[in-house]
């Protein structure tokens, strides 16, 4: 079972980034021949999928987590689960971890102190666990019921999801307007580190310096939060050195800057949205740039 919007989220916001290549981008569709072909509409504009930004600021967001003040639940779950890519990845981590032990007491009403008793009875019961009527509960895959539950508390997975949420961030696809060359390339013998002959080949890109453009939006736990405090963190490094997307960034393709930024954000029921207002047409709501939204953000009130 995956969760969509279990948390509670009071902050929504919409936000539209205009990012500068400082180089040609590829974004893969397919290979013909020598030539590797980039992602593109019919009139030739290039394509950002929204997989990709996802992908790209939630390594960052990956990255930048560790350092982030968390509760230690939190913490416990990102360093379990965070970056987990399939489900036996996430069991073999609660194992070595030696987390099962303390959440079968859980279960069984049993003193221990890693977990909150009245937490796990909740997030059990959210993610569709019973008890029978004795009170016991009935969890034939209690490895998995702890995946799942840690789940749910790890701030990477919050807002990108993992194995049992849904992220409540959302991404669009981006058009790039730009013009098309085919950039050549030579094989590299990794295992000998010298050119390989006869092998020649073209990278379809777009022209240096074209404008990237950016919108997302989504739901924010309230602001002060961990997950909120992750988002502000990664929109903050965004700014501060750029990111890189599609690939053949080892060459140098790929690098954007941020040039310019808009948010527009309020929490449900207040900022002028006591009467559902904003939720409509949340670009009705105040204009932030970014450094005033990471603060906000970061801000409890």
């Amino acid at each position: 079972m995956v969760l969509s919007g279990y948390l509670p989220s009071r902050v929504k916001f919409v936000g539209v980034l205009n990012f500068r290549a400082r180089g040609p981008i590829h974004v893969g569709h397919s290979k013909e021949a020598n030539v590797l072909y980039a992602l593109k509409l019919p009139n030739g504009d290039l394509v950002v999928p929204a997989s990709t930004w996802k992908g790209v600021l939630r390594s960052l967001a990956e990255r930048l987590a560790p350092s982030l003040p968390m509760g230690e639940i939190e913490r416990l779950a990102f360093e379990s689960v965070g970056r987990a890519q399939a489900p036996e990845e996430a069991r073999r981590n609660v194992r070595e971890k030696g987390l099962m032990d303390d959440f079968v007491k859980v279960l069984e009403r049993k003193p221990q102190t890693r977990f909150d008793q009245r937490d796990v009875e909740e997030k059990l019961e959210r993610l569709g666990y019973r008890k029978d009527e004795g009170g016991k509960w009935q969890i034939e895959d209690k490895e998995w019921a702890l995946v799942q539950y840690l789940s749910l508390h790890c701030p990477v997975g919050r807002l990108f999801g993992n194995l049992a949420l849904a992220g409540s961030l959302k991404f669009f696809d981006s058009v790039i307007r730009s013009g098309l060359q085919r950039r050549p390339g030579i094989g590299i013998n990794r295992n000998t580190g010298t050119v390989q002959e006869n092998v020649l080949y073209f990278v379809e890109t777009g022209d240096a310096y074209a404008a990237v453009p950016l919108l997302l939006s989504g739901e924010v736990e309230p602001r002060g939060s961990a997950p909120a405090r992750l988002l502000a963190s990664v929109l903050e490094a965004v700014a501060e050195v750029g990111i890189g997307v599609g690939g053949r960034k080892s060459a140098g393709l790929g690098l954007l800057e941020l040039e310019s930024s808009e948010f527009h954000a309020f929490e449900r029921g207040k900022d002028g949205d006591e009467r559902g207002a904003l939720m409509a047409n949340p670009f009705d709501a105040e204009k932030m740039g970014l450094r005033e939204f990471v603060g906000w953000l970061r801000s409890e009130r």
